[in-house]
């Protein structure tokens, strides 16, 4: 072979190993993963971002369960005492009942005392406010009651209220308040009464030797212009009562100055609750 067909064979040669090299170059790089410094940056922040949502949705989850657990404790532990203070309230109404039933409240030799139990109960709902609040219901009622008729325009129209605040129980400062509010709120009722007018008569269980006295104090309580004060012992006044007057109305603070040997001729009778156990455990 002649030196410029070697030279030739040379060349072709070169040319392909080149052309080889540059085809496996570029074939390298289209298949490899490429990645700039930037992309990579966020890659990793988004890693780290991910990670945290993660952890702040966990611990979430968390607070939720362990709010839900001691919601659920919360409810059981408000249930017993809801059911602990039914069971305590019937427990005292059911002593109190048969204590008044036989006359034990009554009686000063007797040796019968309700448990401690249940004076707190009673105390508590006091504490609460369900005195007032049963108070102000039962004067709101007898408002709108006498707000339906009209007294005559001979005064024979009468109201009779009984006057005596008696407290079987303990003196508190909530129970002060109570009394102070009930005498007002009954005060009220009186005025509203007579300013319609009604002729009001006013009821006690003092004895006949306190009438002078009774009156007084009744006067610096803010009451006025009675028509009359019946003493407890003071029968034959009742029956000139409603003999020469219409009763429309007696408004007492127990239960026995509205039934019993009082026995009123009245329309209506109203029962004001009082700060005694019987009221307070639901005994009329």
């Amino acid at each position: 072979m002649s030196a410029y067909a070697h030279q030739m064979e040379r060349e072709v040669s070169g040319l392909s190993s080149r052309g080889n090299s540059e085809m496996g170059s570029r074939f390298s790089i289209e298949s490899g993963c490429y990645m700039t410094s930037l992309a990579a940056t966020i890659f990793i922040a988004s890693l780290v971002t991910f990670g945290v949502l993660m952890l702040t949705l966990l611990i979430a989850i968390s607070t939720m369960l362990q709010s839900c657990e001691n919601k659920n404790s919360g409810i059981i532990q408000v249930q017993r005492l809801v059911d602990d203070e039914i069971e305590s309230l019937s427990y005292c109404r059911i002593l109190s009942l048969h204590s008044k039933l036989n006359s034990l409240d009554e009686e000063e030799k007797s040796s019968f005392e309700l448990p401690l139990l249940c004076r707190d109960v009673a105390l508590q709902k006091i504490k609460q406010g369900i005195y007032l609040r049963e108070l102000k219901f039962t004067i709101q009622m007898i408002v709108t009651y006498f707000k339906t008729i009209k007294p005559g325009n001979d005064s024979q129209d009468v109201v009779v209220v009984d006057v005596d605040d008696i407290n079987l129980i303990e003196q508190e400062s909530y129970i002060e308040e109570a009394e102070q509010q009930r005498g007002k709120l009954t005060l009220e009722l009186y005025s509203t009464l007579r300013s319609q007018g009604y002729s009001m008569v006013l009821l006690s269980r003092r004895p006949e030797r306190e009438r002078n006295s009774t009156a007084e104090q009744l006067k610096s309580r803010g009451y006025s212009h009675w028509s009359g004060l019946i003493m407890r012992e003071d029968t034959r006044q009742k029956e000139e009562l409603e003999r020469d007057y219409r009763i429309v109305g007696v408004i007492g603070n127990h239960m026995d100055v509205l039934t019993g040997q009082w026995n009123w001729q009245s329309k209506r009778l109203f029962k004001l609750p009082s700060l005694t156990y019987s009221d307070i455990f639901g005994l009329h």
